[in-house]
C-alpha cells in the first residue's frame, strides 16, 4: 500500500509539472483562448501559449499560439516583446500563413509605436518581397512611400454628403 500511494504521488508531482497533465494540445490550446478573452487572464493566457508552444512545437496550432503571443504583447505594450515574436513566426512557421501579417505588424509597430522609420520601411519591403501576391504586400506597397508622414498629408479622405 505505500508503495501504492508512492506511486500515487510521484504521478500526481509529475502532472503538476508538465502542467495540466490531463489536457492533449488541443485543451491547451483551448484554455489559452479562453483565457486571453477574459481581460484579466492576459498573463495566464501567455503563459498557456508559451507551455502550448513548448509542449507543441510542431502542432498545427503552434503558428497561432506564437501570434496570440504576439498579440497579447502588444495589448500590454511591449512592442519590442511583441516583433521578437511576430519575428519568431515568420523564421520558425514561414508556411503557416501567418507569415505576411507578422512582418506588416512589425513594420507597423516600428512606424506607429516605435517611430523608427527606418525600420518600418526594411519591414515594409520585406513583406513585398516574401509575400509578394499578400493582399497585405499590396497594402505595404501603398504605405512604403509614406512611412513616417502624417495620412491628412498623403490620404485623399472624401468628404460626407
Amino acid at each position: 500500500m505505500a508503495r501504492f500511494l508512492c506511486c500515487l504521488s510521484w504521478i500526481w508531482a509529475a502532472g503538476l509539472l508538465l502542467g495540466c497533465g490531463a489536457d492533449g494540445p488541443d485543451e491547451l490550446f483551448a484554455r489559452a483562448e479562453s483565457a486571453a478573452a477574459d481581460s484579466s487572464g492576459t498573463a495566464r493566457a501567455a503563459d498557456l501559449y508559451r507551455e502550448f508552444l513548448q509542449l507543441h512545437p510542431q502542432h498545427s496550432k503552434a503558428a497561432a499560439a506564437l501570434k496570440q503571443l504576439a498579440v497579447l504583447a502588444q495589448q500590454q505594450g511591449d512592442m519590442e516583446g511583441a516583433i521578437v515574436l511576430y519575428e519568431r513566426l515568420v523564421s520558425e512557421y514561414a508556411d503557416s500563413g501567418h507569415g505576411d501579417e507578422a512582418q506588416f505588424m512589425i513594420a507597423f509597430i516600428c512606424e506607429e509605436y516605435l517611430r523608427d522609420f527606418d525600420r518600418a520601411r526594411l519591414a515594409y519591403q520585406r513583406v513585398i518581397e516574401r509575400y509578394p501576391d499578400s493582399e497585405l504586400a499590396a497594402s505595404a506597397r501603398r504605405l512604403l512611400p509614406h512611412v513616417g508622414r502624417a495620412p491628412e498629408e498623403w490620404v485623399n479622405f472624401q468628404d460626407s454628403p
